[in-house]
């Protein structure tokens, strides 16, 4: 099953709608969750309607700002296999009073039990490595948006694509890129539905890239059935914190890439990627071995 979590910075224009409208034709998603769409009720159930779902929760603009919409399929609640919960979240803007969001998040924990899946634009890092150009953040904002995130068990899921979800669009030394959004999902989720995948999907219309995650339940090895496939590689955020990280990628990575071939950088993707594989399972052990144990 597929989720879809957007920041379309308001849906009013034709040209946004129609965006979406292609993403949803193509990725199937069963789920969309819309965030600063700056609007009141009745266009919002507009844009529902537009996408062709039949259900939707609708929480209205405060002016122009803010506005949400989740929509879902008339059959997503016949496709629980596992019972689990899927929260779309909106981190709150104002940094004075983004403590509010990380309370938020702490008391959903406290009041359910069953497999969590948490998306959407949280409005905060976990890392300063995750912002790229100038106005970096304060330590005391990533720490709190990472100590709730600990506090509830969850874990980032990584992604596919680009290493941002925001870019403010400015030239140079103005041009700020960073990975506000993001999917997070507890330990329980992780055991019923190891194989999900988190895509980054960049847009036109919005400064955000979309967020698609593919919710997939963690394949058997049965006897007789052959070896699964080789997993997909997944960027696990702990790695950037640890005081060796910097030191390894810099010693794997090779810079001299003087020319622009793509063959080459996808080369150098790949050896990266095999080693840092090793290095998990040789540092941290591997996070599934963890769970597990």
């Amino acid at each position: 099953m597929n989720l879809l979590s957007v920041n379309c910075r308001g849906c009013g224009k034709p040209e946004v709608v129609q965006e979406l409208l292609h993403i949803v034709e193509e990725k199937q998603p069963a789920v969309v969750f819309l965030l600063e769409t700056r609007m009141n009720e009745e266009h919002a159930r507009g844009v529902q309607r537009a996408l062709g779902f039949p259900n939707a929760i609708v929480v209205k603009s405060e002016g122009r700002s803010g506005g949400l919409i989740l929509m879902w399929r008339g059959d997503v609640e016949n496709l629980r296999v596992v019972q689990w919960q899927f929260t779309g979240f909106y981190g709150e803007p104002r940094r004075e009073r983004r403590k509010e969001s990380w309370y938020l998040m702490r008391f959903l924990r406290a009041h359910s039990s069953v497999p969590w899946l948490c998306v959407g634009d949280f409005n905060e890092l976990l890392a300063a490595e995750e912002q790229i150009g100038a106005n970096e953040r304060e330590q005391w904002q990533m720490a709190a948006f990472s100590d709730a995130v600990n506090d509830c068990r969850l874990m980032d899921l990584g992604y596919h694509g680009l290493p941002y979800t925001w870019d403010n669009r400015q030239d140079a030394d103005r041009n700020v890129k960073a990975r506000l959004d993001r999917a997070l999902g507890d330990d329980k989720f992780l055991e019923s539905f190891g194989d999900t995948e988190v895509f980054h999907i960049p847009l036109a219309e919005s400064d955000h890239c979309g967020i698609l995650v593919e919710v997939r339940q963690k394949t058997l090895v049965r006897p007789g059935r052959g070896r699964r496939k080789a997993k997909p590689f997944r960027y696990e955020n702990m790695w950037q914190r640890h005081g060796e990280y910097v030191d390894f990628v810099n010693r794997i990575w090779d810079p001299g890439l003087d020319q622009p071939d793509l063959t080459v950088v996808a080369n150098a993707l790949l050896s990266l990627q095999t080693s840092l594989k090793t290095w998990d399972r040789e540092v941290f052990g591997s996070v599934k071995n963890r769970l597990e144990n």
